[in-house]
């Protein structure tokens, strides 16, 4: 995965509001392929740490899955800016 080109995927994603601004509520941690991912668009391998987060209720998408990293950068972005 290319952290750059993640990075650039998900603020457009947080721009567009196809990703939720940090109503994080829980996150579960696994190694399970298949599916792709909410933030960068990618496949997401059995070899790839994912997560699959739950946002408060009320907020859609209910639930998204992340590689990883992608979640990191995720929140990162969160943090930095407010949704315009």
């Amino acid at each position: 995965m290319d952290h750059a080109a993640a990075t650039l995927a998900i603020r457009w994603r947080l721009r567009q509001r196809i990703l939720p601004h940090g109503e994080l509520w829980r996150r579960l941690g696994e190694y399970t392929g298949g599916g792709s991912c909410g933030g960068c668009g990618e496949r997401i391998t059995s070899a790839q740490a994912s997560y699959d987060v739950d946002f408060t209720p009320g907020v859609i998408p209910q639930s998204i899955r992340f590689h990883r990293e992608c979640f990191e950068i995720w929140q990162c972005e969160c943090q930095s800016a407010l949704p315009s």
